[in-house]
């Protein structure tokens, strides 16, 4: 491993039809949300959410770039508690990999574009990732906006998106409505395509925080289809890369069936060459103390998985700072360990890490808003870290054995 210093600047129901679409009644129609995740196979597929009030059908039209044959494809229905939306779901499956795509509500109405993920690393491929993402407006929107810039294929985001839970307070649900009309804005790559949204929990999607059932995280899985109704999951790009999308303590807890579900999934991953498990809650926290019982719940089961099957890169975030550990196994720096990367600061009020009190774990750590961009290639993973400012301020790079 180096670390450099220098910056690098549905088909549920399908129809096919060709010419004239039927007759709607409103061809204006533009959804309040709209986002993009995966359910499953993310080179031959997407799952398109968008929210609606009173009566609509949960149909579009989608098309190839650039052709002129529509296919409609029908979906489901999620009731938004408490409010009067409703979020439909259409899962396109069948597509192309690393094809452009097209797609609409309505005959007239705007169109609006994706891409599928390519079937393997012929040319490389960039991601983003990062958490903790709405304390204010502007810092997300601003935050969101330069990593589209960027044009990634996809973003990954580690919990606390909304912050529409705050303890045992009342759900704030009308922050989801500012976060998805943020997000349709600002989250559009140069060439006008909309970048998915992969997602993990937080405590500030669940009531009470930590340990508690699904139906206290109620607004999170109605609004999004991955990770899926376990709130933990796996996502496979072709045979290249591998997301682990993990549930700290959240709606399940991280000893028992979580972790007995991730030892046996990363071993069946021994060969992908790029494995990257993010979750909320870190086990290496920033600024918050190492004794928190997250922390030690995660170090205590996960961490020895990632041990023992050469993760070299996790994602954690939480503690509003810029972290980057050690390589670290067995609870110990070691050259050949895990980096944990970290520590959510999407669009937050930052943390400042005390320097009178340095932990043994951290080479470097800071109070900045942040997020890391990610690119693959068959030899190596490239992760820089990149400030508000746009500005490269840290970089790791490690080789692919």
């Amino acid at each position: 491993m180096h670390f450099l210093k220098y910056p690098f600047i549905a088909f549920l129901a399908v129809l096919s039809f060709a010419g004239a679409l039927h007759a709607r009644e409103d061809s204006s129609f533009d959804p309040p949300a709209l986002y993009l995740q995966w359910q499953r196979d993310p080179t031959r597929g997407m799952t398109i959410h968008w929210h609606t009030v009173g009566d609509a059908k949960s149909e579009l039209f989608f098309r190839p770039l650039d052709t002129t044959h529509w296919k409609s494809a029908l979906g489901t229905t999620k009731p938004l508690v408490g409010t009067e939306r409703t979020v439909r779901i259409v899962e396109l499956t069948g597509l192309k990999p690393g094809a452009n795509y097209e797609f609409c509500f309505q005959p007239g109405a705007r169109v609006f574009k994706f891409r599928t993920m390519p079937k393997d690393l012929s040319q490389p491929v960039r991601f983003i990732t990062g958490g903790d993402v709405y304390h204010n407006l502007k810092w997300m929107g601003n935050t969101t906006a330069l990593a589209a810039k960027l044009d990634p294929a996809f973003i990954v985001l580690g919990g606390d998106l909304a912050y529409s839970n705050g303890g045992t307070d009342p759900e704030n649900i009308s922050r989801w409505f500012d976060y998805f009309a943020s997000w349709k804005t600002n989250a559009v790559a140069p060439d006008g395509r909309l970048i998915p949204m992969l997602v993990t929990l937080g405590n500030h999607e669940v009531k009470d925080s930590y340990r508690q059932p699904v139906e206290k995280a109620a607004s999170f899985y109605s609004l999004f289809s991955s990770p899926g109704p376990q709130g933990y999951s796996t996502l496979d790009f072709g045979k290249y890369l591998s997301l682990f999308l993990l549930d700290s303590d959240h709606t399940h807890t991280i000893a028992g069936d979580q972790t007995e579900w991730l030892g046996k999934n990363l071993s069946a991953r021994r060969n992908v060459p790029h494995v990257f498990p993010v979750y909320h809650t870190p086990a290496y926290p920033s600024f918050r103390e190492e004794s928190g019982i997250q922390a030690k719940e995660v170090r205590a089961n996960w961490c020895p998985l990632f041990d023992k099957y050469g993760v070299k890169v996790v994602f954690e975030n939480h503690d509003h700072c810029f972290k980057r550990t050690f390589p670290i196994r067995a609870g110990k720096i070691d050259p050949k360990g895990t980096t944990y990367l970290g520590d959510g600061a999407w669009g937050v009020e930052v943390r400042n890490p005390d320097p009178a009190k340095p932990k043994w774990y951290v080479e470097k750590s800071a109070g900045i808003r942040h997020f890391y961009v990610v690119t693959l290639t068959p030899e190596a993973r490239h992760i820089l870290a990149i400030n508000e400012s746009g500005q490269v301020f840290d970089e790791v790079y490690q080789r692919v054995k």
